[in-house]
């Protein structure tokens, strides 16, 4: 086997989630190590070059920034390119499944050597993501063997992908405090925002700048500005690349944020932050929501319940919206510290793309 080869698989769900892992995770591998062989297969490259300006849509196959890329849906140059070289260890994102012609390759032609299949999940702060860490389980063929790979919060997971934009990771001083909020990031999915307009109407001023990002949620939030007469700067964000996304992040006063990659870098700024988790069936999203509240909580005093009581109505888990919103933001100061902590417990474990070359290089057979 040769652990230098590898492949990963990302079938894009959310329009910059499942991407958006992906590609941070190929960062940090070629950061560490510079001669690796990482081939993406991905089936959206207009999501991936929204986030990555160097991408071209059209194109079947490509080299960018060190890498090679495919489009998941061309059999034709996908199954000829890992016919003459089948790959060897596979990373499959957010079972996402395989293509057909991989399919075809690892199970009908049989390929000759172990192809090792590393599932990174979803990432989630509940307590069972422990027990699946590197937990095994069975393919058609044992040269096809798969193990699950968890990010996580804590030291028994395989970490989450370090924000290097942010202050407490390059050992900087922490944003100093404030009585004012001049700079707000609101990315969020489709809902009805004016009861937080209307908080934010009650503590901002006209020089605080609220960037609105894109996708599905901006109308919404612009609408709900526009329904309230906002009476702070709401300015609608252009596309950005992930590099530049990670730097703004990083360089505000407070954020509203969705999904889990945008998540998972705003618990690593120590910036004071309301979590919009994706919404799913049986609003299983505030169970998501409440184990990352249990795993917060600790670095926090009384305080904790400004915190809880913003993320509960925008989460669906009851409660008062925009009551729950202006006093997080008019208590902003005494949560910081507590952001700060738990965003310095999270560096404690280490960055999930070296744990998972230590694990590849350490627990991977070579056949």
């Amino acid at each position: 086997m040769n652990k230098n080869d590898i492949t990963i698989l990302c079938s894009v769900v959310d329009n910059y989630g499942d991407i958006g892992v992906s590609y941070r995770l190929i960062r940090h591998l070629l950061e560490i190590s510079p001669d690796l062989r990482i081939r993406l297969i991905i089936d959206n490259l207009k999501s991936f070059s929204l986030l990555n300006p160097h991408i071209d849509k059209t194109k079947p196959y490509q080299q960018v920034d060190g890498f090679e890329v495919y489009d998941w849906k061309n059999y034709e140059v996908c199954y000829k390119a890992f016919t003459e070289n089948p790959p060897h260890i596979i990373l499959e994102c957010f079972q996402c499944g395989q293509p057909d012609w991989l399919e075809k390759i690892l199970f009908e032609d049989r390929v000759d050597h172990i192809v090792q299949i590393i599932m990174i999940d979803y990432l989630s702060a509940e307590k069972w993501v422990e027990d699946f860490h590197c937990l095994k389980s069975l393919t058609r063929t044992a040269l096809v063997p798969k193990v699950n790979f968890m990010p996580g919060f804590t030291s028994k997971t395989g970490g989450l992908l370090l924000n290097k934009e942010s202050r407490i990771f390059k050992d900087s001083p922490a944003l100093e405090p404030s009585t004012s909020i001049k700079n707000v990031l609101f990315f969020a999915y489709n809902d009805d925002w004016t009861p937080a307009i209307r908080a934010m109407n009650r503590i901002f001023t006209p020089e605080t700048k609220v960037l609105v990002a894109g996708g599905a949620g901006q109308s919404s939030i612009l609408e709900a500005c526009k329904k309230e007469n906002a009476v702070f700067k709401a300015e609608k964000l252009s596309y950005i690349s992930q590099i530049d996304w990670d730097h703004l992040m990083c360089t505000t006063d407070f954020m509203i944020i969705r999904g889990e990659d945008s998540m998972a870098q705003a618990c690593m700024t120590g910036i004071p932050f309301i979590w919009q988790a994706y919404p799913q069936q049986n609003d299983y999203q505030t169970v998501k929501m409440n184990a990352l509240l249990d795993r917060m909580r600790p670095h926090f005093g009384d305080e904790f319940s400004f915190l809880e009581k913003a993320w509960l109505p925008v989460n669906k888990g009851g409660g008062n919206m925009e009551e729950g919103i202006f006093n997080f933001i008019h208590n902003i100061e005494k949560l910081r510290p507590g952001f700060i902590s738990f965003a310095k417990s999270l560096y404690t474990n280490g960055d999930l793309a070296n744990n998972l070359m230590t694990f590849i290089l350490k627990s991977v057979k070579i056949d």
